[in-house]
């Protein structure tokens, strides 16, 4: 039978999984994030298991051959993608934090070295902290129950008095179940992605979703082959090294310098297209795809002159790339220097008003499609036509005092919470915040960030009462209680009560949005803190921009 695809469910533990992961037979598709993950994102994982509370399910496709299916897929870790049987589809970021506490906080993904600080576990206060001197190794705990004689002998030399407590925590974590789905196919032809996205989407209905588009577009680039793909990839390698462009939106900017209509992009037209691009002369094809990648400098020269944002993670969308990069495409745009303030202005409102509010987050060809129809034809950047094409679609065009709000009541380290933390971290940018450190958020390595809870997690769970889990993240996890700091900062202050550390970054504040006040700086006045820091964002937003009403 056509498009078969076989469901299996099973459960592993942590355990099992860290000793399946490092036998190489894992690899990421081309349409999967980097590791974005922060310490304290492991952090809550671990806390999350040792709670006993639901970690999400981890999704597999385990096609006949991977390198048909997506030729862009890399290892989940080492160099060798040839022994590759599984494409991680949902649970990459907590995969990979398995394999980081398994391994002394330390893998290398082909040239990628990923690492983190750590997790550290005190058994006298039974707290776990983000690296630090005090503690016991984490990875050293889940090393020593798992096996490695040389792991258990340090730690009952170093920690013999506390060795059961040690034991029991590790052998916690480590037998904590997790339920894994496999879809394996046979066939893998041009429709096998609807059912791929049908199934998934059953799976997965509280996560991530994703569309037929992401997992065939790569299968078109590898169908095409030759010098197109070659190009790509090298493009590829070098914008996601650069600032984390993802495979997908790089295939849709340059297929449509070739033509190609965002809503023609369908499982059944895989061969058409692929087809009409074989067709292309060399000399054209390599012109377009050099003027493609040069309006992408021009796009990264952008978001950091602009917007300080020198790594795509921070975007809730990376589609709204593609109609700045078309203009600067189809105007022939090398340079910033070449458009005036107005019109910069013009982009920039454009592309944050999307990014808000989730333009492309459904409907996204046909969106796509209408508003590079707009750009390809004007003479300078078509704002007021963009934001008529987003009334169109019932897209707002401004952003109220209650819309900010609402960041209260989000879990902002979430996807669905991820505008939020944008329009923080660009009015951050714009209000010459610094990173806690001496250096302008402006000119930060987006990664030598983390994302700074003013009053600490620990310390808001020992003092506040939750009615269930996601209250409990609600709460804590909201705009009001974020901002953008330096890691080693962060980890310093780790979780001490803010009515103390806050004095140390009086000069900080206002530049964060954090209330002076110090009596806002005390738990009991915790919601009035959040009140007024709300007020505070609000009020930049009026100051930087004309869509704030």
């Amino acid at each position: 039978m056509d498009n078969v695809i076989n469901i299996d469910v099973n459960w592993k533990t942590i355990g099992d999984l860290a000793l399946w992961l490092k036998s190489g037979k894992f690899a990421l598709p081309s349409f999967q994030r980097e590791f974005v993950w922060r310490d304290g994102d492991i952090k809550e994982f671990v806390d999350s298991i040792l709670r006993g509370y639901p970690v999400g399910v981890v999704i597999l496709w385990k096609p006949s051959d991977i390198s048909t299916v997506d030729p862009f897929s890399k290892p989940l870790v080492g160099n060798d993608i040839s022994k590759a049987e599984y494409l991680i589809l949902d649970g990459q970021q907590r995969l990979t934090a398995i394999l980081l506490m398994y391994n002394d906080w330390l893998i290398k993904r082909l040239d990628e070295v990923v690492e983190c600080t750590g997790l550290r576990y005190n058994p006298d206060s039974n707290r776990l902290t983000v690296g630090g001197k005090g503690g016991v190794d984490l990875s050293l705990i889940l090393r020593a129950v798992s096996g490695d004689g040389n792991a258990y002998r340090t730690l009952m030399d170093r920690y013999s008095h506390h060795g059961d407590k040690l034991l029991n925590l590790g052998n916690r974590i480590k037998n904590y179940k997790v339920p894994i789905y496999i879809l394996e196919t046979q066939d893998e032809n041009e429709k096998i992605t609807v059912s791929m996205t049908e199934a998934f989407i059953r799976i997965n209905k509280e996560g991530v979703r994703i569309g037929s588009l992401e997992l065939m577009l790569s299968y078109l680039g590898g169908y095409i082959g030759g010098e197109f793909s070659n190009r790509i990839r090298q493009m590829h390698n070098k914008y996601e090294k650069d600032i984390s462009l993802s495979l997908q939106p790089l295939l849709r900017f340059v297929f449509s310098n070739f033509g190609i209509r965002m809503t023609d992009i369908k499982p059944e037209n895989i061969k058409p297209v692929a087809e009409r691009l074989k067709r292309i002369p060399i000399s054209e094809l390599k012109a377009t795809l050099d003027n493609s990648q040069k309006s992408l400098d021009v796009l990264k020269e952008f978001l950091k002159h602009r917007l300080g944002i020198s790594n795509l993670e921070i975007l809730p969308s990376q589609i709204t790339l593609i109609p700045i990069a078309k203009y600067f495409y189809t105007s022939d745009v090398s340079s910033l220097d070449t458009l005036s303030d107005k019109e910069l202005e013009k982009i920039e409102k454009w592309f944050v008003l999307a990014n808000f509010w989730g333009h492309y987050s459904s409907g996204t060809d046909r969106k796509l499609e209408k508003d590079l129809e707009v750009v390809k034809d004007a003479d300078s950047f078509p704002l007021e036509k963009l934001l008529s094409n987003m009334k169109s679609f019932r897209t707002k065009t401004d952003i109220s005092y209650d819309d900010i709000k609402r960041g209260l009541y989000t879990n902002v380290l979430l996807k669905a919470g991820r505008n939020y933390l944008f329009i923080l971290y660009v009015l951050l940018v714009k209000n010459n915040a610094t990173n806690w450190a001496g250096k302008s958020l402006k000119d930060c390595n987006y990664k030598s960030l983390d994302k700074h809870h003013i009053f600490p997690r620990e310390f808001l769970r020992e003092r506040l009462e939750f009615e269930s889990a996601d209250d409990e993240k609600v709460k804590i996890n909201n705009l009001g209680n974020i901002t953008f700091i330096d890691h080693e900062e962060d980890i310093r202050i780790s979780n001490r009560d803010p009515y103390e550390y806050l004095r140390e970054y009086q000069s900080q504040l206002e530049k964060h949005f954090i209330p002076t006040n110090e009596e806002l700086w005390k738990v009991k006045n915790y919601e009035d803190f959040l009140n007024e820091r709300i007020n505070l964002i609000y009020d930049a937003g009026k100051r930087f921009f004309d869509f704030f009403v």
